[in-house]
């Protein structure tokens, strides 16, 4: 048996030693992108977990299909709803002036300038306080417009969208 001379086994330990490492990375990468993926949830469940937050179904329902519970303005069906993104954008974080509908980004008109109206005070007919992120009413407005514009057939998996993802919601289990 020949013995192998000393260059030939650090070069092959090295490729076995880069090897392993390499192996050991990908599976590491593998393994942290899988728990990211189950620990974040879907832009669908963050955008009516938004929803709720704003308590935007005190006026348009808890389903989004128009309110008129009494206790609050009945709002408009924003299924139904003829917007485009960023007419839905420019509602949800300037509100309605003169109408019940709130402005819900933080600075609006004080910090950032709204339909023309320069910074300032916010106008004396305008509802709201802000309490939303600029990037959250992107994924609200992003969740409107892929689960509630033009959506008229709600289905379970829909209703569930408004309710953390949890089909089994009392208001998801007539559908």
């Amino acid at each position: 048996m020949q013995r192998p001379d000393a260059a030939n086994i650090d070069a092959f330990s090295a490729h076995q030693f880069f090897r392993r490492i390499g192996t050991i990375w990908f599976l590491m990468a593998f393994v942290g992108l899988a728990v990211v993926a189950m620990a974040t949830p879907s832009l669908a469940q963050d955008g009516g977990e938004l929803f709720g937050r704003g308590g935007c179904a005190g006026c348009h329902g808890n389903l989004a299909q128009g309110g008129d519970d009494g206790a609050e303005e009945p709002g408009p069906d924003l299924r139904s709803s003829r917007l485009d993104r960023d007419l839905i954008l420019e509602t949800l974080s300037c509100g309605r002036p003169g109408t019940a509908m709130p402005f819900n980004l933080t600075g609006a008109y004080t910090e950032i300038e709204c339909y023309g109206i320069p910074v300032g005070e916010v106008p004396p007919e305008t509802n709201g306080g802000g309490g939303f992120t600029a990037a959250e009413l992107e994924v609200l407005a992003t969740f409107l417009m892929d689960h509630v514009v033009g959506v008229r057939r709600v289905t379970r998996q829909n209703c569930a969208l408004f309710f953390g993802g949890n089909e089994n919601a009392r208001a998801c289990l007539a559908f």
